[in-house]
């Protein structure tokens, strides 16, 4: 059974007239805000309330409140001010400048952020303008902002509120398909001859492949936010939460990656005329299999993210038992050449080490996404 997503949505076909969901919901709850105001108050042009509605809207339910709570608290601090000011000191062009620059001030020391901040200045300007010769203008506009702001999270809340986690997982998947490439190519270069230029881009693609890091944390972040109050997605939470462990497992793995990419850039400048830094065959070749095991592998992973299913978890331990096995052999396979080169083989000692965490780190989350792995049924 297909799990139900937003973007499965006939909205889809909509968005290319402009006619998104945050039109619609922004619609939606100027309208529901005016009706309500109305209903509720008695105005007979309850603007401020649609006014505050429209702004407040936001694309997540979670922006959309502190939308809200900024707008009635800048609402209110300005009506309070303004009442102070106009009873000491007057209306006039110099404490109309003092009033605007207190309250702007005092805003932005209490962090009411960007709705917040001009509202201050604003609702003071207009109580001081026209609160003078309209009685109770200065409260309605209060009840009016308020009921606009609780109009619009609840539109925000009930009529499809947003779930990025799927962009999440894309992204997440994304950086574990691009550390697994780099590992691949590595492998390809060791079969091949390690040069010194093959060294130093793989060094420099590790490195950006960092910016594919900075994106998982911001598409994570995001999913955060579009769940935060969202009611009709709260078994995402969970899913959030294997997220953000596999995010931390990439961040491990990027480290061990540049570390392998960094060594194998030592050894190669460190003897330019001698590709592949002189290995044996034997140990060469079974570097550059266990190279290629845990690309495979951090694939595997990337399939385990994006589905979480039993059969993506036994592929990944497969594959990690495979490395295990591999390792074994390259150790074995060194023999006397260990003792003769101790330079290079602190180098391969170095790779090995950061293959071994890496293993380990995709081991542990494997068995926290997909806690138990069924054994695959064997052909009869």
């Amino acid at each position: 059974m297909t799990k139900w997503r937003w973007r499965e949505l006939p909205w889809d076909t909509l968005e290319r007239w402009g006619l998104n969901l945050q039109v619609v919901k922004t619609a939606v709850a100027a309208g529901a805000s005016w009706a309500l105001a109305h209903w509720l108050f008695h105005s007979p042009k309850p603007y401020f309330a649609p006014l505050a509605a429209i702004l407040s809207v936001q694309a997540t339910v979670a922006e959309s409140v502190a939308r809200g709570i900024q707008r009635i608290l800048g609402v209110i601090g300005g009506i309070l001010l303004a009442l102070v000011f106009t009873h000491w000191l007057g209306l006039h062009a110099w404490s109309l400048a003092v009033l605007v620059f207190v309250g702007m001030a005092l805003a932005t020391r209490l962090n009411l952020g960007p709705q917040g901040i001009p509202q201050v200045a604003i609702s003071a300007l207009l109580v001081i303008a026209i609160g003078a010769e309209v009685k109770g203008y200065a409260w309605a506009r209060a009840l009016d902002t308020a009921l606009g702001a609780l109009v619009a999270a609840g539109v925000s809340m009930l009529l499809w509120p947003p779930d990025f986690t799927p962009d999440a997982v894309d992204t997440l998947r994304l950086l574990a398909l691009g550390l697994a490439d780099i590992l691949h190519e590595i492998r390809q270069n060791v079969v091949d001859g390690l040069t010194l230029a093959h060294a130093n881009r793989h060094l420099a693609r590790a490195r950006a492949v960092e910016q594919g890091l900075h994106q998982a944390r911001n598409a994570i972040a995001r999913a955060e936010t579009s769940l935060r109050w969202n009611f009709w997605h709260r078994r995402d939470q969970a899913r959030l939460k294997q997220l953000r462990h596999a995010l931390g497992v990439l961040d491990h793995i990027l480290i061990q990656v540049r570390g392998i990419a960094r060594t194998l850039f030592v050894t190669a400048e460190r003897d330019v005329s001698r590709p592949s830094g002189a290995l044996p065959p034997a140990v060469g070749r079974h570097l550059a299999h266990l190279l290629a095991l845990m690309g495979d592998a951090l694939k595997c992973y990337a399939d385990l993210i994006r589905e979480g299913d039993p059969e993506a978890a036994w592929h990944l331990e497969t594959m990690l038992a495979a490395a295990d096995e591999e390792r074994d052999r390259l150790i074995a396979a060194g023999g006397a050449w260990w003792a003769r080169d101790a330079s290079h083989f602190l180098d391969i000692a170095a790779v090995l080490v950061d293959l071994e965490k890496m293993s380990q780190d995709l081991a542990v989350s494997s068995r926290m996404i997909v806690p138990v792995v069924a054994p695959r049924p064997q052909p009869p």
